[in-house]
């Protein structure tokens, strides 16, 4: 933690907290306290020493010319009365040092932590670093970080999402910690403000700082990215939130936490002609790069997937062509639809997009369905006899066809969605595989639920996964940490991607990325989107291990 000094001038008084520090960023938080006379509104100057740059602001209107920093109060937080504080927060860029600032000046007037000349009452001390929240309405942008993140649950004044609510007590769609896993108290700390101001759980290393671990993981750390100062933590559950605030209950759904996973892609390659159906990447013309930060749910231990289509994504991509013409940039909140509700098709084993298999109602009920892609594809019985039969399969990673074994018991999720209205036309279509799932579906067992480590432990041909687990012990349990299938190998492909868009870059749509509009109304959320593609780009993202010691299912 890097605190300036406490200095000020007639009338107020400043702190300024460096909560959160990487390589290259920063997280602060700037508290001022009025020990004058009550004010109206605020504008709080400083000087950067080191060249540091303000990235994106909340709570607060913050511009920059070179050095000089000013920072605007916002429309619910310019009174403050004698002796009382407001806070505000920002990320920050930084190369080769991040010193505080040296002095403050509210109004025109240096803060040295002294009243001036016939105060009323107040103190003369120094100021309170407890920041207060924002009244309703909240901020119209969204703050983008905690500066307290890892170290210490949001403020008693913060309102609380359901997310969030799920995570601070030992609850199974929240976290439930083992015995020798971090406590819930730890895990809490690990939060994030969301675009409505409430607070949200974010991403969060599998191991704490203190040296327990989580037994879960969320994929990569969003700060690396290129997009993160503008992004943020990603807001886990934030959809379903604003569907829960502003839709009836019949329509409502909630994701267990472990399913959030994180991916970070600085300048992935597009190549031209590149549509996605092979394997591995043609060989071609690079025709533009893209940065990607995305979060995406995919849950592959319940049976939740088995009937419930809609799930969220968080996606934030810019594209800039090779020829340093166009730049593409979407900045997207939504529970996007993968194939129908209510059931699947089966995955590689046996076969591709087999016929769908209608397992029972979708929640929310009035889940919309997306026909475009193959959808949700699980495995389902009809692997197990296919491996059992010595049936084969082509594999890319082999020049002749191979047996199917139980290590081929996949998850493949597509969709293909578009947003349209108000001058806009976007198109996105997603793969997000996962190669070692937990569960797969079995009509035979309670809830339509198997679990794919106890084939192992039967006739059938087991494959390197198999050979992993029985290596381990012989009938590990499901959730076991020694089991290697528990949702770690993942392929994140953001695909198939285009914008076209002659409106204003800010639009508001329904939860579903649906009546796409240039003004806000009840139960929509803002979105970005720029650029004028002349032709769709196939953006490949990548693939990803993330199993870690203590990571298990579920994950």
């Amino acid at each position: 933690m890097l605190a300036g000094p406490a200095v000020a001038a007639p009338g107020c008084g400043v702190t300024y907290t460096v909560g959160s520090q990487w390589q290259g960023g920063f997280t602060a938080t700037v508290t001022v306290t009025n020990v004058g006379d009550p004010i109206s509104s605020w504008t709080l100057t400083w000087s950067y020493d080191a060249g540091q740059r303000v990235t994106q602001a909340w709570n607060s209107t913050v511009s920059q010319s070179g050095s000089q920093v000013t920072a605007r109060n916002a429309s619910y937080n310019g009174s403050i009365a004698t002796g009382a504080s407001t806070s505000f927060g920002f990320n920050g860029s930084w190369t080769g040092s991040n010193p505080a600032p040296s002095s403050f000046a509210v109004n025109g007037t240096t803060c040295t932590g002294q009243p001036g000349p016939n105060p009323t009452t107040g103190p003369t001390t120094g100021p309170t670093t407890q920041p207060t929240s924002p009244p309703t309405p909240p901020p119209t942008s969204a703050p983008p970080g905690n500066p307290t993140w890892g170290t210490a649950p949001p403020p008693a004044s913060a309102v609380r999402s359901r997310a969030y609510e799920l995570i601070a007590t030992a609850n199974e769609k929240g976290y439930l910690p083992r015995s020798g896993e971090c406590s819930v108290e730890i895990h809490s700390r690990y939060w994030t403000y969301g675009p409505d101001g409430k607070v949200y759980p974010t991403w969060h290393p599998n191991r704490d700082p203190s040296g327990c671990n989580f037994g879960h993981e969320h994929g990569d750390d969003p700060r690396p990215s290129d997009l993160y100062a503008t992004a943020g933590w990603p807001a886990f559950g934030y959809t379903s939130e604003v569907m829960m605030s502003n839709m009836p209950e019949h329509s409502h759904r909630h994701e267990d936490h472990v399913g959030h996973k994180v991916l970070t892609v600085n300048n992935v390659n597009v190549i031209q002609g590149d549509n996605g159906t092979s394997f591995f990447p043609p060989q071609g013309t690079t025709i533009a790069t893209c940065d990607v930060l995305l979060k995406f749910h995919q849950g592959t231990h319940s049976p939740d997937a088995f009937t419930n289509n809609i799930h969220e994504l968080l996606l934030n991509q810019r594209c800039a062509a090779s020829n340093g013409g166009q730049v593409s940039e979407a900045r997207f909140s939504a529970l996007i639809p993968l194939g129908r509700a209510g059931g699947f098709s089966p995955s590689e084993c046996p076969g591709f997009g087999g016929a769908f298999i209608n397992v029972g109602p979708a929640v929310p009920a009035d889940s919309p369905s997306e026909t475009r892609s193959l959808g949700r594809l699980i495995t389902e019985p009809g692997c197990v006899q296919a491996i059992r039969e010595g049936r084969t399969h082509y594999d890319p990673l082999y020049p002749n066809p191979v047996p199917f074994t139980v290590s081929d018991m996949d998850d493949f999720w597509f969709s293909d969605f578009q947003i349209t209205g108000s001058g806009l036309n976007v198109r996105v279509a997603p793969l997000f595989y996962v190669v070692n799932p937990s569960r797969y579906y079995d009509p035979a067992k309670p809830n339509n639920l198997g679990r794919i480590v106890e084939l192992c432990y039967t006739n059938l041909a087991g494959g390197d996964y198999c050979n992993q687990a029985r290596q381990a012990g012989q009938n590990l349990a499901w959730d076991d940490p020694r089991s290697p299938f528990k949702g770690t190998l993942r392929e994140f492909r953001p695909g198939t991607f285009s914008v076209q868009n002659s409106g204003s870059t800010t639009v508001y749509t329904d939860v579903y990325g649906r009546n796409a509009s240039s003004t806000p109304f009840t139960g929509s959320i803002r979105q970005y989107f720029s650029g004028n593609q002349s032709s769709t780009m196939y953006v490949r993202g990548a693939t990803r291990d993330y199993a870690a010691n203590g990571v298990h299912a579920p994950n």
